[in-house]
């Protein structure tokens, strides 16, 4: 049988939601053994907390004999229903001294409370008995994830998450997962403030996400009956994470077919087509800017892929809102689309945002990206897109990382390449950086590969690197004074942009 809670506990269960302790803080490690509405007796209610109603306080000085006598008699605590007054300071100073608690709460339906309590302290297994009735006729009614787990909440009176193994939110809220966490280990764990239950991948019987439920501090019987919640509401989450993959897999599958259409009918798509595309979504008679992502570690075909929504959301709160996101097989075709031309001010804002937002995902992933010219209409989208992927194979063959060329950019991005392969390129490089190329100053040179390459951009520089932006200023300025060159010189800037290159590094 569980053990019995203490007053601390107790003050985190949502049955008592909005106690305040006015009093006696020190006392709240007592053990409650059970629950009692005060009739004026005292005997026997050693380990019990005390409930009283507002008549017994009023006026509040008679507060003070109350607390004294349930110290006496040994009482756990004293749980006051009332309204919003305050204790007096004599009382509040008696409960301090003599450590016992005095709690205030104003509830409209202290019988209920009452029993609600007592089921809490006195039989914890009949209480986790009608939540698990409870919770079943609740999520036998749900279909989407976010029903599920607000179902889940509303019967548990908890907050949940559905959440990736770094704590990112799937549903929910993000939570932070304690170190201690042994995630690799697909079975229910117990944190020092969160439960967490393994969602198992419908397909290969892994772990897809972990269901999660923050908590600051809760009774042993509390815990067992939300880790009881946690392992019910699974399978729900389990079938609907089944379903929406299966959605998922026919939705990239028609988008693939339908992009392939567009892109080799271009202007003469079928009105089958047209009306395809309106079903997604896609303005195909608008005008277009097509991007390109590639990655040597990419998804799961069919799947959707969380880098590329990671990179969408990450556009949109640029300005940059995409329209479609479609898998090619040898990368993701995205792009936007508008009513009116872009100016010519948007593609460098477009080439801006998508540098920020590479240079924020994970490194590990070995990303490149393109960008497309606008044109307009079906065929438009098909020639972007086109552009968008020439562009982005180009950037991948740089051997530094963020990397991102725009098509408007490929003709001078060849001259540099050729330039870079020159003897006299190779010769310049080797002068012009020989105070960087010893060894201890690797991270000095690799600082200004990275500052040329993102426009001179400190923000950019710190994320592609994983360093602070004060570390890139100052080693910027260690470049300047090693080189005596003027980095704010656009001709200088290039000359040292081609060197690097030069020089593989």
């Amino acid at each position: 049988m569980t053990g019995r809670p203490r007053v601390a506990d107790l003050l985190h269960d949502p049955v008592l939601d909005g106690v305040r302790t006015v009093a006696g803080a020190a006392g709240t490690e007592r053990v409650v053994e059970d629950v009692r509405w005060y009739d004026g007796d005292f005997d026997g209610i050693e380990g019990h907390l005390l409930l009283c109603g507002e008549a017994d306080v009023t006026p509040l000085y008679r507060l003070d004999a109350l607390v004294r006598r349930a110290q006496e008699a040994g009482a756990a605590a004293l749980l006051v229903i009332a309204g919003p007054a305050q204790p007096l300071l004599s009382s509040v100073r008696l409960a301090d001294r003599l450590r016992i608690p005095v709690l205030w709460l104003r509830v409209d339906h202290p019988v209920r409370l009452v029993q609600e309590l007592t089921a809490r302290v006195r039989a914890p297994e009949q209480d986790r008995a009608r939540t698990v009735e409870r919770l079943l006729r609740q999520l036998g009614t749900k279909r989407t994830g976010q029903d599920i787990l607000a179902g889940a909440e509303t019967v548990l009176a908890t907050r949940l998450s559905l959440v990736t193994a770094e704590g990112d939110a799937v549903l929910g809220d993000p939570v932070p997962l304690d170190p201690g966490l042994r995630l690799e280990r697909s079975v229910p764990q117990r944190g020092d403030h969160v439960l967490v239950h393994p969602v198992l991948d419908p397909d290969v019987h892994r772990v897809a996400a972990w269901l999660a439920c923050p908590y600051e501090r809760a009774a042993a019987a509390r815990l067992d009956t939300l880790a009881i919640g946690l392992a019910m509401t699974e399978p729900f989450v389990r079938s609907w994470l089944s379903a929406q993959r299966a959605q998922a897999a026919r939705d990239s599958v028609f988008q693939a077919q339908l992009l392939s259409e567009i892109l080799t009918g271009r202007d003469s798509v079928s009105r089958d087509v047209v009306e395809g595309a309106v079903s997604l979504g896609w303005q195909l008679q608008s005008w277009h800017v097509g991007l390109h992502l590639v990655s040597d570690k990419p998804g799961r075909p069919g799947a959707r892929n969380p880098l590329v929504e990671q990179f969408r959301t990450g556009l949109a709160r640029h300005g940059v809102p995409l329209v479609g996101a479609v898998n090619r097989g040898n990368g993701w075709a995205l792009w936007t689309s508008t009513d009116t031309e872009p100016a010519p001010e948007d593609a460098r804002a477009t080439l801006r945002a998508v540098r920020r937002v590479i240079a924020s995902l994970p490194r590990d992933r070995d990303l490149a990206a393109g960008i497309g010219r606008p044109h307009c209409g079906p065929g438009g989208l098909a020639e972007t897109l086109t552009e968008a992927r020439d562009a982005a194979e180009l950037a991948r063959s740089h051997d530094y990382r963020p990397a991102v060329e725009h098509s408007d950019e490929l003709g001078v991005a060849r001259l540099l390449a050729t330039w870079q392969r020159s003897e006299v390129t190779r010769a310049f490089a080797d002068t012009s950086l020989a105070p960087l190329l010893d060894p201890a100053h690797t991270h000095l040179l690799t600082t200004l590969r990275a500052y040329l390459e993102s426009g001179g951009s400190v923000v950019l520089t710190a994320q592609a690197l994983s360093v602070h932006r004060n570390t890139v200023t100052a080693r910027v300025q260690q470049v300047r004074e090693r080189l005596g060159v003027d980095l704010d010189d656009p001709s200088q800037r290039l000359a040292l942009q081609v060197a690097c290159r030069a020089l593989g590094v």
